[in-house]
């Protein structure tokens, strides 16, 4: 057992600070070797949900469960406190795996009992919410981004594209990040800065448990996403800390609770549960291997973001910028050839036009809620 979970973590904490290399891309070629224990892929998947925080604070590179918190991160790292924003995701995704066992029971009567209508009213009524609440004529430009990131949704799920979502959502939320930052004519060194949490403990704990039931029913209703049900605790949360909070919560507890639905069930929430042997993992046996995975990425995760911090400060700011937008074009090629790039483009320009109206880039999560709305 020790050996399946450290093998996936060693592959979670690979991915998970490699920018563009989503864990259900690792996990699919480790598959592909042989290797599709159901341990070592529990391991993978929740250790890279506890470090995805690297590429996405550090160079602003988003996969679709951290996608809405690389603004607010990026601008903590580039306030100076950049170990601050690591600790949050690691402690907030430990506190989420902590909250997840009480809560087990009233999932497992839950999930039985979804239908399709329940999530197509949710999302409808989210993206209400998402529009309406920019002002004047802002609504109008918000209606727009989310009808154009909507088509481009729609239209890139009909081409079959074997990684979708890395185009569009590194398109829309991580290119336009550093074309801004290219754009600049100087940029603050990135310092680690103190790694304490500036917002209180019970905060914390309350925004911790806030990102944990979203991120239940986020794996309840399969018309949610991490990054939609973090869209609801945006509008709770008024500051980057505790938006991050519940951003880091819902991703890792999401995850834990796409198992627990597999195994209770048999449906299917997540790339890495696709991958999944159909026999059952015992609930004790999830619960004890997803805390000895969170304990340990929470022990080495902050030692080893430092020093990829350390690594990065190394290189002049613009020339780093300009090496990663190099490699992710790069990446979008190797996925899917001149389709994915021509997506990746796609999804920057309207990633683009949301900064340009001045638009909460939230509205590109139309590329999502839109196909699920119509049908």
């Amino acid at each position: 057992m020790f050996r399946e979970l450290l093998m996936g973590i060693a592959g979670g904490t690979l991915s998970g600070i490699l920018p563009g290399i989503h864990v259900n891309t690792l996990a699919a070629l480790v598959s592909r070797l042989g290797v599709g224990d159901n341990l070592v892929l529990l391991a993978m998947g929740l250790t890279h949900t506890f470090l995805d925080v690297v590429p996405s604070a550090f160079l602003g590179v988003p996969d679709e469960g951290t996608a809405l918190g690389v603004l607010p991160a990026h601008r903590l790292v580039l306030d100076g406190r950049a170990m601050e924003v690591v600790r949050i995701a690691l402690w907030s995704s430990l506190l989420a795996i902590v909250m997840t066992v009480p809560l087990l029971p009233i999932y497992l009567r839950l999930a039985p009992l979804y239908r399709p209508s329940v999530g197509r009213l949710a999302v409808l009524f989210l993206a209400a919410m998402i529009i309406f609440t920019e002002t004047g004529m802002r609504k109008l430009h918000a209606l727009a981004i989310f009808l154009l990131s909507g088509i481009l949704g729609i239209l890139t799920f009909r081409l079959e594209l074997s990684q979708p979502f890395y185009h569009l959502f590194t398109g829309l939320f991580g290119i336009p990040v550093i074309l801004t930052s290219l754009h600049r004519r100087s940029h603050p060194p990135l310092e680690p800065g103190g790694a304490d949490v500036l917002m209180e403990g019970w905060r914390f704990g309350l925004f911790s448990l806030l990102g944990t039931v979203l991120g239940m029913a986020a794996s309840l209703v399969p018309a949610f996403t991490s990054s939609q049900a973090a869209l609801i605790g945006s509008f709770l949360s008024r500051d980057e800390r505790s938006f991050l909070t519940v951003v880091f919560s819902v991703n890792t507890a999401n995850f834990i609770f796409s198992l627990v639905n597999f195994f209770s069930t048999g449906r299917v929430r997540n790339g890495i549960v696709a991958l999944m042997h159909p026999h059952s993992v015992g609930l004790g046996t999830l619960v004890m291997a997803s805390l000895f995975v969170g304990l340990a990425v929470t022990l080495y995760g902050e030692p080893l973001a430092e020093a990829v911090l350390m690594l990065l400060r190394g290189i002049p700011y613009r020339p780093l910028n300009a090496a990663v937008l190099v490699f992710l074009v790069v990446l979008s090629l190797i996925f899917d050839g001149f389709s994915g790039l021509l997506v990746l483009l796609g999804a920057s320009l309207v990633g683009l036009l949301a900064v340009i109206l001045g638009v909460k880039r939230t509205n590109c999560m139309g590329v999502l809620m839109l196909g699920i709305i119509i049908g």
